[in-house]
């Protein structure tokens, strides 16, 4: 199975993944593999830069690497921007099982939050980005995820979901 959550930078898919991460281990015996955009970035060989182009290739490798760890009997969680259609449903007709979660807090809690200091009005990374996204029209799970700048937890929830896609009663 494939967990994707995706989201504008700051909506909270790091954290969000790591707390399902942390309560799927508790209770299925399955390996869990987590997949995060920023660790991968990392990693890589070589530089990807953030034009559109580059961020689809890298979209696609985010997706094709996920398939090839769910192909080993593993849940693999992914904690993508990759807020493109192509990606997605490439994913979801490939994947055994697919599960996508968008967050979606409003651009003004995003601003206001500014984690990461993307948001900053000096900022072009994330305004010039903004224009290209393609936000996700057929998500399993839409939540917004802060209110009044407070991230909202929805692990549980979330979990509960995934425990019934598995068909795993507890």
């Amino acid at each position: 199975m494939i967990v994707w959550i995706t989201g504008l930078p700051g909506s909270g898919k790091t954290t969000l993944a790591k707390r399902v991460k942390s309560i799927l281990e508790q209770r299925t015996s399955k390996n869990i593999v987590l997949l995060d955009g920023d660790n991968i970035r990392a990693i890589l060989p070589c530089e990807i830069s953030y034009a559109k182009e580059d961020r689809i290739k890298l979209g696609f490798f985010y997706s094709e690497l996920a398939l090839l760890i769910e192909k080993s009997n593993c849940i693999v969680i992914c904690s993508f921007v990759a807020l493109f259609h192509s990606v997605h449903e490439h994913t979801r007709l490939k994947a055994k099982d697919y599960f996508e979660i968008f967050l979606d807090p409003s651009f003004e809690e995003l601003v206001n939050k500014n984690k990461k200091g993307l948001y900053s009005k000096n900022s072009e990374y994330i305004l010039s980005q903004l224009k290209e996204y393609e936000f996700p029209t057929n998500s399993d799970f839409k939540i917004n995820t802060i209110v009044n700048g407070v991230y909202q937890d929805h692990s549980i929830e979330i979990s509960q979901k995934i425990f019934k896609k598995l068909n795993i009663f507890i």
